[in-house]
């Protein structure tokens, strides 16, 4: 009679049993061999791993051997204790069955015992992601985006689902992706900005949206992709930056310390130590930045934007003067930020939230003035005319506001502390993969 799987425990739980329990267990043959005298199936599943034992008596003691890694197999056994240093529990195995076998010779060596490079990894991302490391690296992940949305809800913020098929992009037509879109000219969404703002024209206030972003830059680096996880977030009736900035910290803080509370598994599974900055974070000027910057070397000019080279440097400055390693570079000149930036001349209401070194969010207050907006599109080269479904929004009254972006993607990647971004996304996206 096959086994039943609803009876099914995961393999930690086995620990929490009774000596002499029978208990089910089911997941991947981790390993499985035989020793002579006896035999051991170890069983890895979401939780972790369980082993059986066998003694050459056992009826399918022989079978054990066959067992290729990695099948999915589901056994029976009696919960006692193991001989091990450990003390910790094994099984006696009464029955086991093979669900779906594995094919023999496994193309990666997922365990990291022998190294693999990324790209190798990649494509072969479902073997990966058995790794229970990476696996750490996406349950803290789905932590991340539960404490934001905890966050914003309490704090009165509505949940949207923006469309990703548009007519216009909110960061110019050089990173835009066209799409067929019938016989229209249609793109992917490079940005939640446009309709974030007006949903504040429709009177929502507070609005925020955890989504897909795409954006065609050639970038071959360790922090961009061309398909990310865009958290956006935008707010009404506020004074000035500072209103989104106070907001802002605090949801970092808590999502922070939220994750240090609930992934302790996770966070001793991949070895790392979470830096939580302290309260409020430092709001540094542009102009301040570039003199630091310049005192210690960096080529820098005013007026340029901030390179990952000087970011990092800067990161290492913040730290040493205000003691926190997450804060605010604001007051950048007018001319190397977005169209819908409010600025007041030369600077601008922009900021960029910084975390150890790197750019998490680029955000500020909105330019609402519909003229002035119009004025700041044509400085730029754009024509408001083909922003015609965005700018008829600020004509019927809409409220000072301001708000952000954060790459979900790049946040994960500074939390668990990754080398490169991809090993945060499922299945990555950059100019040369499209596959798995």
């Amino acid at each position: 009679m096959p086994l039943s799987l609803a009876k099914r425990i995961p393999a930690a739980e086995v620990q929490g049993t009774k000596e002499g329990d029978e208990v089910l267990v089911a997941g991947f043959a981790a390993d499985a061999k035989s020793l002579g005298k006896i035999a051991f199936i170890t069983v890895r599943d979401r939780s972790g791993t369980v082993q059986a034992v066998a003694t050459p008596e056992h009826a399918q003691f022989k079978d054990i051997g066959a067992i290729t890694k990695e099948t999915i197999i589901a056994l029976t056994g009696k919960v006692k204790q193991s001989k091990l240093k450990s003390g910790a529990k094994e099984l006696e195995l009464v029955k086991f069955e093979v669900i779906t076998p594995s094919q023999p010779n496994l193309p990666i060596d997922f365990s990291g015992k022998i190294p693999t490079v990324l790209d190798k990894r990649l494509d072969y991302r479902i073997l990966d992601l058995r790794n229970p490391k990476i696996l750490a690296i996406f349950k803290m992940r789905s932590r991340i985006n539960m404490a934001i949305r905890e966050f914003l809800i309490t704090e009165g913020f509505i949940e949207m689902q923006t469309p990703k098929i548009i007519s216009a992009g909110a960061e110019g037509g050089a990173t835009l992706f066209p799409v067929v879109y019938y016989e229209k000219k249609a793109f992917l969404s490079q940005s939640q900005q446009l309709y974030k703002q007006m949903m504040l024209a429709a009177g929502f206030e507070k609005v925020f949206e955890i989504g897909p972003t795409f954006r065609a830059e050639k970038s071959h680096t360790t922090r961009h992709m061309t398909e990310f996880t865009h958290f956006d977030f935008e707010m009404a009736y506020i004074d000035d930056e500072d209103d989104v900035l106070k907001v802002m910290e605090r949801m970092f803080v808590h999502v922070m310390k939220d994750v240090q509370k609930n992934c302790k598994d996770e966070v001793k599974t991949l070895g790392i130590k979470l830096d939580i900055p302290p309260l409020p974070f430092p709001r540094v000027p542009y102009a301040e930045c570039i003199e630091m910057l310049r005192a210690n070397g960096s080529k820098i000019k005013s007026g340029e934007d901030i390179g990952s080279e000087d970011e990092k440097k800067l990161g290492e400055l913040v730290q040493k003067k205000h003691k926190n390693p997450a804060y605010f570079l604001t007051k950048w000149p007018t001319k190397v930020r977005a169209f819908y930036i409010m600025n007041d001349g030369e600077f601008c209401k922009g900021f960029d939230f910084m975390y150890r070194g790197l750019e998490l969010s680029s955000g500020g207050q909105r330019e609402h003035r519909v003229e002035i907006l119009k004025k700041q599109m044509q400085e730029r080269g754009m024509n408001p005319d083909n922003f015609e479904f965005y700018l008829d929004a600020f004509k019927y009254g809409i409220p000072p506001h301001g708000g952000f972006g954060i790459g979900v993607d790049r946040m994960v990647q500074m939390i668990c502390q990754l080398d490169n971004i991809r090993e945060a996304v499922l299945f990555p996206r950059d100019p040369e993969r499209i596959q798995p």
